[in-house]
C-alpha cells in the first residue's frame, strides 16, 4: 500500500466535515442526497473520504447543508479528525 497522498488526506477531512454537519442538522443521508441531487450512496462515500468530489458537487452538497463551500471547506492541517487517522503512514 502506498503512503497517503495530500488528496487523500483532503478527502478524509471533507467527508468527516460533511458527515458532522450533517449530524448537526439532524439530516440523514438520503436527505442530504436528495437535497444535493447525488445518490445516499455516493453520500457515504463522500463521508468515508473515499469520492474525490468536484467542485460542484462540493458546492451543491454545501448548499444541501445550508452552508457555502468556503464554510465546508474551512479546516486546517490540525483538523484532519477522525477519518484522516486512518491514513497515517506509521
Amino acid at each position: 500500500m502506498s503512503d497517503p497522498t495530500a488528496a487523500d488526506f483532503f478527502k478524509a477531512a471533507f467527508g468527516e466535515r460533511v458527515f458532522v454537519w450533517r449530524l448537526s442538522l439532524g439530516m440523514s443521508r438520503t436527505a442530504l442526497a436528495e437535497k444535493a441531487g447525488v445518490s445516499a450512496d455516493y453520500v457515504y462515500r463522500v463521508e468515508q473520504g473515499w469520492a474525490n468530489p468536484r467542485i460542484t458537487t462540493v458546492r451543491t452538497i454545501a448548499m444541501a447543508l445550508d452552508t457555502t463551500s468556503a464554510e465546508l471547506l474551512d479546516f486546517d492541517g490540525e483538523e484532519f479528525g477522525i477519518a484522516a487517522k486512518g491514513l497515517s503512514t506509521s
